[in-house]
């Protein structure tokens, strides 16, 4: 009786794990920005594509803190026009690691060209909030788009 008690409080976890996930995209989708950064973790660390310092403006990089969320946000608005965004899958990984994956089409503003992708998302969640995020995109596509 011990064991299953203890295996339904691993899946109450894992279900609040991914509902965390869910909840950020559910947020994204109809434009709750508040709902969305009380998603992030007061520090947490986010990797947009590439694991490198990045300046103010530019999308793709580390962020720090939620306050720093803030300005994620608003690089994909400054950046994109997001036609579609379809998240297909949201998975439980081990202990507090929940994986997400699908397609988007954004509109590159500068260019007026669509950027076509799927994508991974990598979360790991502490405090029923996301405390690292990872998103990637198909850069080439970016960079064509880009032109």
């Amino acid at each position: 009786m011990m064991k299953t008690l203890i295996e339904n409080m691993k899946t109450i976890k894992k279900k609040q794990n991914a509902q965390v996930v869910q909840d950020y995209f559910k947020n994204f989708q109809v434009g709750d920005v508040e709902g969305v950064l009380n998603s992030f973790h007061p520090n947490c660390y986010i990797v947009s594509v590439k694991e490198e310092e990045r300046p103010k403006e530019q999308l793709h990089g580390i962020y720090r803190t939620r306050e720093e969320a803030k300005q994620f946000l608003k690089n994909i608005v400054t950046l994109f026009d997001t036609k579609a965004f379809i998240v297909e899958r949201v998975v439980e990984a081990e202990d507090n690691l929940v994986i997400a994956m699908g397609t988007f089409s954004h509109l590159v503003k500068s260019s007026g060209k669509l950027f076509n992708s799927n994508w991974v998302q990598f979360c790991i969640i502490e405090d029923e909030m996301i405390k690292e995020y990872r998103f990637y995109e198909d850069s080439a596509a970016l960079i064509e788009a880009s032109k």
